[in-house]
């Protein structure tokens, strides 16, 4: 079982608080373990076994258990000759109808410490919100990060060249599951999982109608992360291909990519005037594994996917993002957490005097003094002006960027 040190510290600390737990992310990403790892604490701690419930709803074993009655029955069957504190563990809980009532109540008729898993983002939407509104703490998890990857290789005392893990973690991404095959496997493997969410994830929980034109839309949203486009754009051009839509479909299907996981969405802002921007956004994956399943290791855009894996690094670290907009230019991502903002343009090589120039002006065009970065894969040092030039590789390694 391997480990997920980041956000398992994160948990350890919240052990035993009030709080439920609730852990989401896209499918396979790693919840189960991160539970069955809590459990692990659990009893490192000394708590008894018969006061740990652990339920996963994907599993057959649970299938009669569709709505808070019979979870309830279920519970308080379970507990109600156990002595001391109970600890619910229930993965993919959205499965359950009403789950949201039955929390709410173990919260008040048990001494417990709840943890919950899902995989759609609208787990904390709506009643649950309403019905434990400031008793929650949300983690979203991700993927490996580049980071853990290393760790990983680490523990199994494997020598690894950093470059050529990157390499390959550039093109097959970081889920965990590939772990376990070879490389001719993992393109199966991450199309598998990927048909997987657009099937179960979207199509099926959304009663989407139009599956032809849903997978348009995800292949046109996976190959142009990064770009800006709006649904009015989409719409245009899947008409453009003769197929009929209008933007208010377009808009939902995009909202349940979302709700999958599947998918960020960033708004922009105007850097001097500090406003959003209401036209046009910038998607990005909660992956690059599935940017290559459509576009394999010919037509990739290096520039998209190092974009797109700088994005994903500082979520993790708990940045809130923009794309800052000055004057007639553009910067890749302004990033904020608590009273820090940071400026950051990502390209696949500054070597080129003129592209060094580029990615540069924008930033310099900005008048305050928070930090400016530009992230690339060189290794030459580029750092002038103030702006600080960073490989890649260094700013994925770094603890606390």
């Amino acid at each position: 079982m391997i480990k997920r040190k980041f956000y398992l510290e994160k948990i350890v600390k919240l052990i035993d608080t009030e709080d439920i737990k609730v852990i989401t992310g896209v499918r396979r990403c790693g919840k189960t373990v991160l539970l069955k790892q809590i459990i692990d604490e659990l009893e490192n701690r000394g708590i008894a076994s018969e006061n740990i419930i652990y339920m996963s709803f994907e599993s057959s074993k649970y299938k009669n258990i569709r709505n808070d009655n019979d979870l309830d029955e279920f519970i308080f069957s379970k507990t109600n000759n156990l002595n001391g504190k109970i600890y619910l563990l229930f993965d993919e809980i959205q499965k359950v109808k009403n789950w949201e009532v039955s929390l709410n109540s173990y919260r008040v008729d048990l001494e417990c410490d709840i943890y919950i898993t899902g995989s759609n983002s609208q787990l904390l939407s709506g009643e649950l919100a309403t019905l434990i509104s400031g008793r929650y703490i949300s983690i979203n998890m991700l993927p490996f990060s580049f980071k853990e990857l290393i760790q990983y290789h680490d523990e199994m005392h494997e020598n690894i060249d950093e470059i050529k893990l990157f390499e390959q973690y550039l093109s097959y991404g970081g889920f965990p599951g590939l772990l376990n095959y070879e490389n001719e496997e993992k393109e199966k493997y991450l199309y598998d999982l990927y048909s997987t969410i657009v099937l179960n994830d979207i199509l099926y929980k959304n009663k989407v109608k139009d599956l032809d034109l849903l997978e348009r839309l995800m292949e046109f949203m996976i190959s142009n992360i990064g770009q800006l486009f709006s649904a009015n754009s989409i719409s245009k051009y899947i008409k453009n291909e003769n197929r009929k839509t209008t933007p208010h479909t377009i808009i939902n299907y995009m909202d349940y990519a979302r709700n999958a996981f599947i998918f960020y969405q960033i708004k922009r802002e105007n850097i001097k005037q500090k406003r959003k921007l209401l036209i046009s956004d910038k998607y990005y994956l909660v992956d690059s594994g599935f940017y290559f399943i459509f576009n394999g290791s010919t037509q990739r855009n290096w520039g998209q996917l190092l974009e797109n894996i700088v994005f994903l690094e500082l979520i993790r670290q708990g940045y809130s993002i923009t794309i800052g907009k000055i004057q007639d230019l553009e910067v890749d991502f302004v990033c904020r957490k608590a009273n820090q903002i940071k400026y950051i343009q990502v390209s696949q090589s500054i070597l080129d005097e003129n592209t060094r120039k580029r990615e540069f002006k924008s930033l310099e065009k900005i008048s305050d003094s928070y930090p400016k970065y530009v992230i690339s894969m060189d290794s030459f040092d580029f750092s002038a002006n103030g702006i600080i030039h960073l490989n890649i590789i260094d700013f994925l390694k770094s603890e606390n960027f």
